[in-house]
């Protein structure tokens, strides 16, 4: 381990705890000089305070602090750093090199935590660019411009903002500019002066407005278009994502789906809909193991549900 005091390796936010994977370079790893110069303790060490650091913010780093390393590497023992630990913790601590913000980072593991952080970027780029996309198609007029990649990490990675929409103006009190078909037929019929109103309206032409829309149905318009993107992205047909969407609501209410759906916006999953599923049951506590005798109770009602559709096959 070396103390260089550099800049950090990996940017600040490099957050990869939802890739269950880290690649491993086969030959670089069996050529190396931990491969070939420290005992099998300490290259099996090595790979375990690797594989925690993948799981660090910033990924690729660890906390400079003794303890912390020997429990990940796994040599403490009920609150004590093993003895054995002194002899391996050289060659496990091989490669590692302490940044300017006092955490130890490995440049190998660093360089693969970029690569993935910046295929995560791309993604959540190209997702927004498709929502973008979608909402300009279905709001004629919004034209709401897609930023660039730099343009986009340059405004902080928005995601999910409110977007522009249009107000249909056609037809509105107080729209005169020009001549129109129904001013033109209200001339030369004696229909009198073209500005008066109707019999019964009151002297003023009626004027149409649209209810405001509440915060409450405001959020909850925003978690669905998130949310349709997120499944879209994720491999569920646009004609399935709101069915989907308000089982979850049903099965889960709205709150926890919300947060679901905010970390699937986060992790753009390749399964959407059982990423968000399993989100949610997480989420509200159903992922609890049933003990012996609730499974045995569950298998019981299987089997009677069983036999009664069956006498009721019988019976018709």
């Amino acid at each position: 381990m070396s103390n260089t005091a550099s800049l950090p390796l990996t940017p600040a936010d490099c957050d990869l705890r939802d890739f269950a994977f880290m690649p491993l370079d086969v030959q670089r790893l069996r050529d190396s000089e931990l491969a070939a110069n420290e005992t099998p303790e300490a290259c099996w060490a090595a790979l375990l305070l690797w594989s925690a650091s993948w799981h660090q913010v910033p990924a690729g780093s660890i906390p400079n602090d003794d303890m912390w390393i020997a429990k990940h590497a796994g040599y403490q023992l009920r609150g004590k750093i093993d003895k054995s630990w002194k002899s391996v913790r050289d060659g496990a601590l091989r490669g590692w090199v302490e940044c300017a913000d006092g955490r130890l980072y490995h440049p190998v593991v660093a360089e693969k935590a970029r690569d993935a952080w910046q295929a995560k970027l791309e993604q959540r780029y190209r997702t927004e660019c498709a929502r973008i996309k979608k909402h300009n198609d279905r709001h004629e007029g919004a034209n709401v411009p897609k930023p660039t990649f730099d343009e986009w990490l340059s405004q902080g990675c928005p995601q999910g903002q409110p977007l522009f929409v249009p107000r249909d103006t056609t037809g509105q009190a107080g729209d005169t500019g020009g001549d129109n078909p129904s001013k033109r037929q209200g001339e030369g019929q004696g229909q009198g002066d073209s500005n008066s109103a109707p019999d019964g309206a009151g002297g003023q032409p009626p004027v149409t407005t649209a209810k405001p829309k509440s915060p409450e149905d405001l959020v909850k318009a925003e978690v669905w278009r998130a949310a349709v993107s997120v499944l879209e992205n994720g491999g569920c047909p646009h004609s399935q994502c709101r069915t989907f969407m308000g089982k979850l609501v049903v099965d889960y209410t709205f709150p926890i789906v919300r947060e679901a759906v905010a970390a699937a916006v986060t992790a753009q999953p390749a399964d959407a809909r059982e990423y968000l599923k399993a989100c949610c049951q997480r989420l509200i506590g159903e992922r609890r193991a049933p003990n012996r005798q609730e499974a045995l109770e569950a298998n019981n009602r299987a089997v009677a549900d069983r036999l009664a559709a069956e006498l009721v096959g019988a019976a018709q």
